[in-house]
């Protein structure tokens, strides 16, 4: 089929981000899940003057677990690639987490966008060969975007 694209992530991975807890450090903190409207989410959006946002990781690559040291400096990285966004006030960054609800694996580093546009973070999560990213716009609940 023309035009047909098919994801060739594992469904268990799928399953684990879709039941991940998203968290954002902000004052005051703030959590969300997909597919759940946030009201939270929507009054960080209003007050950064924005109508999407998007949470992205860089924690492990493919979804695989990477050692500490790795993982910190996957984080690194992923900070290094949005520090010109944030000097820039182009984008408003707050730091973050997405957390594994039953506790099995440990939380990842993550940072939540606000502006950035879907296609710009898709591109991002590409580089930093992330499986998916999540994409939130105002009034509607966060979705999964698998990248691949």
């Amino acid at each position: 089929m023309a035009g047909l694209i098919v994801s060739t992530l594992d469904p268990a991975l799928r399953a684990a981000y879709q039941r991940a807890i998203y968290a954002i450090f902000a004052s005051p903190g703030a959590e969300f899940r997909i597919g759940e409207p946030s009201d939270i989410l929507d009054a960080m959006m209003a007050m950064n003057h924005v109508r999407c946002a998007a949470f992205i990781s860089s924690a492990s690559v493919r979804g695989v677990a990477t050692p500490e040291n790795e993982r910190r400096l996957a984080d690194f990285l992923l900070g290094s690639q949005l520090d010109d966004l944030s000097t820039s006030a182009k984008y408003r960054v707050y730091r973050g987490e997405g957390r594994d609800p039953d506790g099995k694996w440990t939380a990842e580093p993550s940072v939540l966008i606000m502006g950035i546009p879907r296609a710009e973070c898709e591109a991002l999560g590409r580089r930093l060969e992330q499986n998916a990213i999540v994409f939130i716009e105002k009034g509607q609940p966060p979705e999964l975007v698998v990248l691949v």
